[in-house]
């Protein structure tokens, strides 16, 4: 008995096209047609997006015997329900608030200019001549 690694991109796992991993694609393809389609009974319906969503480990390996990242296609399932419930999933959330990121900017202009020290010097004179 030889051991040998296939190390050819013909034999990368997402290049591979036998029976069983068609078979578990197609597993996928009906929960996801099950989670999402108008004419199949809503308990069906709410059966195949909780497998689909869920983190069982059936879900998980058939994921992984169909080729696919469970995390991933759990997220864009995930997605997919919130938008069709009218939730807006594709909008960034922000970091700061926007005046912060305006104090921010007018820290940064202000500390283009000049150093600290230059730049309280000049404050200081600008306030002494506003005062005049």
């Amino acid at each position: 008995m030889s051991r040998f690694i296939k190390s050819s991109a013909a034999y990368a796992s997402d290049k591979i096209d036998c029976p069983e991993k068609r078979l578990f694609v197609a597993v996928l393809s009906q929960a996801v047609h099950d989670a999402f389609s108008g004419h199949v009974p809503s308990l069906e319906k709410q059966a195949a997006r909780n497998f689909l969503t869920g983190n069982s480990e059936d879900f998980k390996s058939i994921c992984e015997l169909a080729g696919k990242d469970s995390k991933y296609v759990k997220e864009k399932i995930r997605k997919k329900v919130l938008r069709e419930n009218g939730w807006n999933v594709d909008v960034k959330l922000r970091i700061s608030s926007p005046r912060r990121r305006k104090q921010m900017a007018v820290y940064r202009k202000k500390s283009n200019k000049l150093t600290a020290n230059a730049y309280y010097a000049a404050k200081k004179i600008n306030e002494a001549s506003a005062l005049y």
